[in-house]
């Protein structure tokens, strides 16, 4: 359990050998210490009493945690936000990519007039998505630039951008093909986040709750409390 990560990707039958001789040597060393008296030595005692302190506080908070972030507890929070929200909105468009205004203004006016969308991505588009007949797919607000995602999910299904909508990297002519919502996560696919978040706010209350009960005196290098003066 203490190696590196990298050493636990490795079996452990492979590691056996390597383990085992580790015991063995540190069991000897520490015999031949005992019999030297080290267990007295007052440095080793210091070490050991913070190896129990470290050890104490670890099992103290992994119990309260375990008495506060409870099953129930996750469920809760999940019935309670994630299962009844509706999953992120998706909008799915298909746009037509151009260098400048005139050019995007001209192929606005022919979709106007009746022109098919798809063939003039085809013809016209420098993006890639130009030879798909300018399909983006489904994609979220966030994974777009802001004026492209403002203009794309304030249009209706069936709608085409009434303008060209400029960004840094051309002029788009957008048209909505559809719009979802993603669906809502499952309850084992959230329960790792919701635990983790509980986790954290119980660890953050219960630490000022231990420290708002306690007397606390800080001191610093020199010796003296914290905003006092030394005495005589």
């Amino acid at each position: 359990d203490r190696l590196p990560a990298q050493y636990k990707q490795i079996p452990l039958e492979a590691l056996r050998p390597q383990l085992v001789e580790q015991v063995i040597t540190g069991y000897l060393m520490e015999k031949a210490g005992r019999e030297l008296g080290l267990q007295n030595d007052e440095k080793v005692k210091e070490q050991v009493r913070a190896f129990e302190g470290a050890a104490i506080q670890q099992a103290y908070l992994k119990r309260k945690i375990a008495e506060n972030v409870t099953e129930d507890e996750i469920k809760k929070v999940y019935e309670t936000t994630v299962g009844n929200a509706e999953g992120p909105e998706e909008v799915r468009a298909s746009h037509i990519l151009v260098d400048t205004e005139e050019e995007a203004k001209k192929i606005l006016k022919e979709l106007h007039d009746g022109a098919d969308f798809a063939e003039l991505a085809r013809k016209h588009s420098t993006g890639p998505s130009g030879p798909r007949g300018g399909d983006l797919g489904y994609f979220t607000r966030d994974r777009m630039v802001e004026p492209f995602a403002n203009a794309a999910f304030a249009l209706d299904v069936g709608a085409i951008s009434p303008e060209p909508v400029h960004t840094q990297f051309g002029w788009h002519i957008i048209m909505v093909v559809d719009k979802r919502h993603q669906p809502t996560p499952g309850y084992e696919e959230s329960r790792a986040h919701i635990e983790d978040l509980l986790t954290r706010e119980f660890v953050t209350a219960h630490m000022a709750e231990l420290r708002a009960n306690a007397k606390i005196e800080l001191i610093n290098q020199g010796g003296v409390p914290s905003g006092g003066a030394a005495k005589p």
